[in-house]
């Protein structure tokens, strides 16, 4: 390693690291915006009813978190809604607004925590 860290290789930072429900949050909001990957849907159908134990309560993964998070019924509405206007104001900015960036920034500005 260099002098003051210069030179040193830098590591990706994992953001689910210590924040393993993160990654079920961000999987939701994905989903929410139409772009979850459905291998990973399906994962996470599978993996139901270990959340339904885990958390003590019953219903699909989707509504755990929602349920976890205190979020209003209509939030899959207000996500997409959301989406669709940032990426409008993305497109006027002469810029792309990939998905990821949004789940990130929405889970920034909505759920404590993160």
């Amino acid at each position: 390693m260099g002098l003051f860290g210069f030179g040193k290789k830098s590591q990706p930072v994992d953001r689910y690291a210590g924040k393993p429900f993160l990654k079920l949050v961000d999987s939701f909001v994905l989903k929410a915006i139409g772009e979850l990957d459905p291998s990973q849907e399906s994962l996470l159908v599978q993996m139901t009813p270990k959340f339904q134990e885990t958390f003590a309560c019953s219903g699909s993964w989707e509504e755990i978190v929602i349920s976890q998070l205190q979020f209003p019924p209509n939030i899959r509405e207000s996500i997409q809604a959301m989406w669709s206007k940032n990426q409008g104001i993305a497109k006027q900015n002469g810029a792309t607004l990939a998905p990821m960036q949004f789940v990130e920034m929405f889970v920034a500005n909505n759920v404590t925590d993160s």
